[in-house]
């Protein structure tokens, strides 16, 4: 909806995931003449989609080309520098677990299936495995790096300046800091130091660059699932308590703002979207162990709670009413939790439409929390809840 009011009348705008629209794989595969070049910029599609597009494009005698300069890049004049901010320690009262002992843990997943390093590309991967935060993204603890992992070092390339030295002192000796420019070179020289055969190459996540594969040197790698993404994703009971104390503690903040916002509604006071969002911001900004929200507040009234993602722009929005349903989704990142709350209120009377809609949305919520799931049930399995619901 928003792409479609903003988008000039010389874009098309192509809804992904609807009948009949392809993606943009498909779009080069089958609207391309015969025998094109597609410049590509290799550290902006990962290794593992370039192939499948490279496939695609054979029939047609049509091929995929890495360029060395994004070429966007070269015509932005006033693109911003990349954020280098603080990184600071996560200590382990909040992670749960150490530094050597993630190392550890993962060196043994990787000796299992013989790989002889380990190529760590996603943020989110590197923050957990090293305990470190930053806030290089906005609303995210994460910061610029890459890692390579082997039986014998941990290599992190990031910008010395940026670590606290308390990070620093957390690294210690062991973890070799590189500078954050020079990983791709080091890349090429890694496969010469290492011994390589059939069975035991480098491994890459499954959202590796085909930057990093290109660096590495066909036959060097092998793409497979990240063992930090599957350790990751089980959580320590730390981490739980965390998540845990993180919502109580968010909870307050969303009470008072509704409380608040209530009051001043029916004192007849005018409280725009974004004023509303401010506020809820303030609120959150007083509790400990906050470091900021964990993304923009969707404060939307009326037909704009409708809107995917909306973000009240605080030179015009709207005004939230008592006689219109009011959502908000809105979160924060604690030192021990992140938050992602969504709350649908209404201040007045609400239709029997909104009603309808409101106990329909709750009935969905009640089947799916007191769903029985068969083992080895994935995420992909919840679509015929949405069927069962409509």
């Amino acid at each position: 909806m928003v792409a479609h009011r903003k988008m000039r009348r010389n874009w098309t705008l192509m809804k992904q995931g609807l009948p009949d629209v392809p993606t943009w794989q498909e779009f080069l595969s089958k609207n391309l003449q015969s025998s094109t070049r597609i410049g590509i910029d290799p550290k902006l599609i990962s290794a593992s989609n370039a192939e499948t597009i490279i496939k695609a494009l054979e029939p047609k005698n049509s091929t995929l080309v890495p360029i060395d300069k994004n070429l966007v890049d070269l015509v932005w004049s006033e693109r911003p520098a990349r954020p280098r901010n603080p990184i600071i320690h996560l200590d382990e009262k909040y992670a749960g677990q150490s530094l050597g002992h993630k190392i550890r843990t993962l060196r043994e997943e990787l000796a299992k299936k013989k790989h002889q390093a380990f190529v760590v590309n996603m943020l989110d991967e590197i923050a957990w495995l090293f305990n470190l935060r930053g806030s290089d993204i906005e609303y995210n603890p994460v910061f610029f790096a890459y890692a390579v992992i082997t039986a014998h070092s941990v290599n992190l390339f990031v910008e010395k300046t940026q670590l606290s030295d308390d990070a620093l002192k957390h690294l210690g000796d062991d973890i070799k800091i590189r500078p954050y420019d020079t990983f791709f070179g080091y890349l090429q020289e890694l496969p010469s130091v290492l011994t390589l055969d059939e069975e035991a190459k480098i491994l890459i996540g499954e959202n590796a660059s085909l930057a990093v594969a290109q660096a590495l040197g066909k036959d060097k790698y092998v793409i497979a699932p990240s063992p930090i993404a599957e350790l990751k994703a089980i959580k320590n009971a730390t981490e739980l308590e965390g998540f845990r104390q993180s919502h109580v503690r968010d909870g307050a903040a969303l009470a008072r703002y509704f409380a608040w916002l209530e009051e001043e509604l029916n004192n007849g006071a005018e409280i725009s979207e974004s004023q509303g969002a401010d506020k809820l911001e303030a609120f959150r900004s007083e509790l400990s162990l906050f470091r900021g929200l964990s993304f923009d507040t969707i404060s939307s009234s009326g037909s704009n709670a409708a809107i995917i993602h909306y973000k009240p722009d605080p030179a015009d929005c709207a005004i939230i009413k008592k006689d219109q349903i009011y959502l908000c989704d809105s979160g924060a990142q604690f030192f021990d939790g992140t938050t992602d709350v969504t709350r649908t209120w209404h201040f007045g009377t609400p239709t029997e439409e909104e009603t309808r809609a409101f106990t329909r949305v709750l009935q969905g919520h009640i089947a799916i929390d007191t769903a029985i799931f068969p083992a080895g049930t994935t995420g992909r399995s919840f679509h015929f809840f949405d069927e069962h619901l409509q």
